[in-house]
């Protein structure tokens, strides 16, 4: 009897042992992103609980996150443009959507079984821009995996700093402006995705970094994060409008944006210019003026012209 009583309290530990292991990923397990074990055991193990919870209290979207995943080849061989819009599809499901995305990134993804190279591009990125869409800080360790890890293709990078910095936080600031000053071969995808954190921080590294003259790749990239970051348009919803840092944000983009006009010619000038008039800052016209003073006859007709156009944008 006694050694009874042993054995079921034996089986007993065990069986709480196999539970807990089990909420863990599988060995071996990889989502479509990074695997697993790229986060923190304890951030690791909350959200496998959190998408285990969700699994059994939301099936339906795990299961429409399934259906989606299995006509991505059909959705590729018919796309119109140069890839599935992926993002647009997994916004349409709402915060429902989180964990089976969160899922998908890093737990538990089928792989790119069956899918072409632009399938399996557009199904990864889609996924992580789609998690931005929705500003989860329970997205935060995942996204954080992501930009910390060994990947570099630009449009994935982008999107990872971009789903970061729409998080709005401090911690998200902070390390965006960290990778932005990191010569490496994610620093022009953070720059391009920097632009959806609207904060003061990462609108003056910007700023600055624009003023520094850089080479007309990343000016390019830079100019059009500052019309992203100082967005008169995104700037009107209240959950960007929260931070309270608005003035700080828009004006550091315009001064910069109006001071490196004249810097660039072609593209690079054509960006700013798109970017000047996305700001639609008040003292736009000031800045130019400013501008004017300094520079020879031929330079002020350019600016000028710039001028005329920020006069006739719809935005103001």
């Amino acid at each position: 009897m006694k050694m009874m009583k042993t054995m079921n309290v034996g089986l007993f530990v065990a069986g709480l042992f196999l539970s807990s292991f089990s909420m863990a990923a599988p060995l071996g397990s990889q989502g479509a992103v990074i695997a697993p074990d790229k986060l923190a055991m304890a951030e690791r193990s909350t959200l496998t609980r959190a998408i285990a919870a969700e699994r059994v209290a939301k099936p339906a979207a795990f299961e429409t996150l399934v259906r989606l995943r299995d006509d991505l080849p059909t959705l590729d061989a018919n796309k119109r443009g140069r890839a599935v819009p992926v993002s647009a599809i997994l916004k349409g499901m709402g915060s429902d959507a989180l964990f089976p995305m969160l899922n998908e990134i890093a737990f538990d993804a089928r792989g790119r079984d069956g899918l072409s190279d632009s399938a399996w591009k557009s199904w990864r990125v889609g996924l992580v821009e789609a998690v931005g869409f929705l500003r989860d800080g329970r997205s935060a360790p995942v996204l954080t995996a992501i930009l910390d890890g060994a990947e570099t293709d630009y449009d994935l990078v982008r999107a990872a700093a971009g789903a970061y910095g729409k998080l709005g936080t401090d911690a998200a600031a902070q390390k965006l402006v960290m990778m932005a000053r990191q010569k490496d071969a994610k620093q022009l995808a953070v720059l391009a995705g920097m632009g959806h954190c609207r904060r003061s921080l990462a609108a003056t590294e910007l700023a600055a970094m624009l003023l520094a003259q850089p080479n007309e790749p990343m000016a390019k990239v830079i100019a059009h994060s500052l019309g992203d970051i100082g967005s008169a348009w995104a700037w009107k919803t209240p959950i960007v409008k929260a931070s309270g840092e608005e003035n700080a944000v828009r004006t550091a983009a315009a001064k910069a944006l109006v001071a490196s006009y004249l810097r660039y010619d072609g593209e690079v000038r054509s960006t700013i210019g798109k970017a000047v008039l996305m700001v639609d800052h008040a003292d736009t016209l000031s800045l130019i003026d400013a501008q004017k003073r300094s520079v020879r006859p031929d330079q002020q007709v350019i600016l000028d012209e710039l001028a005329a156009r920020f006069k006739k944008s719809p935005l103001h």
